[in-house]
């Protein structure tokens, strides 16, 4: 069965910050940090952002964080580039299109 509505995710920003130690097997600079937008589709076209959130790996041990059970030092780095991190304008193209034709149908009368 086709999905009408739902939940989808996509990778906002990826990165690598210096200084950061690995709490689970002590390497420094391995731990790679995302944000990921969640955005609110109905029949597979994005209409609304969900917010953002983050994850963090490390690259040498593949130990995984989710954001409550960061440590300090990650959830910093975390906030910095979530901070940074734009949502794209695509999350909201369902919304736009429905204005333009609605914009549209009203100036058509007009011209």
């Amino acid at each position: 069965m086709m999905n009408l509505f739902g939940k989808k995710s996509s990778e906002l920003k990826k990165e690598t910050p210096k200084g950061i130690v690995c709490p689970n097997c002590h390497a420094e600079n391995t731990t790679n940090i995302s944000v990921t937008g969640v955005y609110k589709h109905l029949f597979h076209i994005p209409f609304i952002s969900g917010g953002k959130y983050g994850t963090s790996a490390c690259t040498n041990c593949n130990h995984t964080f989710k954001f409550p059970t960061m440590p300090m030092s990650i959830k910093l780095a975390y906030y910095e580039l979530k901070e940074t991190t734009k949502t794209p304008i695509w999350f909201y193209s369902g919304l736009i299109s429905i204005k333009i034709l609605v914009l549209v149908k009203i100036f058509s009368r007009y011209f």
